[in-house]
């Protein structure tokens, strides 16, 4: 088995950020990003000063860079995503968005990498939890901060991490540091345990099971992290995994910059899962689903 890392991106300095931090944790793996040149955020600025920095970090066009077209949304992109990784001759593909940051801390080494054991690479996908970052808002509690607002703030820094390394490890258990105009939230599980979809920025998806249900859907506009599992679930697939990691911080919803990248359509609504999955589909996510998924 052999998993291939690649960062799903729209360019800017989110990135590069995300890259030069996962070299840090991982070290002995080889990322790759796949820039959507159809994005809007990719055509309103001059990409280059990012592309040159992450050419700095020893990745290079043609072999660890390379540009795509994208009419569907998210989903559109992790599919050229994971074929390049099959081009490669991986059999897994561990994928991230961009819009994440990991931790400087060396305790946290390797801490992506330990999970690709046999026993999950055998599943449907491995999730991977995560500590959600958004905006304090007397309006809307999960309030988007803006990239400039990120970028002001030295994220790789030891400093800003350890207002977060004391948490509960319970979903949505929150983090509020003392006078920052945000909070961070656990993502995820508190223990090993199936799960009912792939995690929002970060996955391994076997390329086997993943062209076995038809790939990401690009038509439908069912986002990947739940069209991929529910299909993977009517087919009687082995279920998804999620575990219980926390090597990186998400900046919420950065990656498809809702300033210049907004879900088109129906993407991302309900909607668009009864459509595509019958009125009852939530019937898939009741308290009842782990019977109903055995291994």
């Amino acid at each position: 088995m052999s998993v291939g890392v690649v960062f799903a991106s729209t360019g800017g300095k989110k990135v590069v950020r995300a890259v030069r931090s996962f070299k840090r944790v991982e070290p002995n793996l080889q990322p790759h990003v796949v820039f959507d040149v159809s994005s809007k955020s990719w055509n309103s600025k001059d990409q280059s000063k990012d592309v040159s920095d992450l050419r700095d970090l020893g990745l290079a066009y043609g072999h660890h860079i390379r540009n795509v077209e994208n009419h569907a949304h998210i989903n559109g992109t992790l599919n050229r995503a994971m074929e390049w990784m099959k081009e490669l001759g991986h059999s897994h593909v561990c994928l991230f968005h961009d819009d994440i940051v990991f931790s400087p801390f060396p305790e946290h080494r390797e801490s992506v990498s330990c999970w690709f054991t046999p026993v999950l690479l055998e599943k449907t996908g491995i999730t991977f939890c995560h500590l959600e970052a958004f905006k304090k808002d007397q309006v809307e509690r999960w309030a988007r901060r803006h990239p400039d607002e990120w970028d002001a703030i030295d994220m790789e820094s030891e400093e800003f991490w350890k207002a977060f390394m004391t948490f509960k490890r319970e979903n949505a258990f929150g983090i509020y540091p003392e006078g920052a105009d945000f909070f961070v939230h656990y993502e995820g599980c508190d223990v090993v345990r199936k799960w009912n979809r792939l995690g929002p920025t970060g996955q391994v998806v076997p390329i086997a099971s993943w062209e076995a249900v038809g790939k990401f859907d690009e038509v439908d506009g069912v986002h990947y992290d739940q069209d991929y599992t529910v299909k993977c679930f009517r087919a009687g697939m082995r279920p998804n995994y999620a575990v219980p990691n926390i090597p990186w911080v998400h900046l919420h919803n950065q990656s498809m910059n809702p300033w210049f990248d907004p879900a088109p359509g129906k993407w991302g609504t309900g909607q668009a899962m009864i459509d595509k999955f019958g009125a009852n589909w939530e019937g898939i996510w009741g308290n009842d689903w782990e019977e109903k998924w055995h291994d």
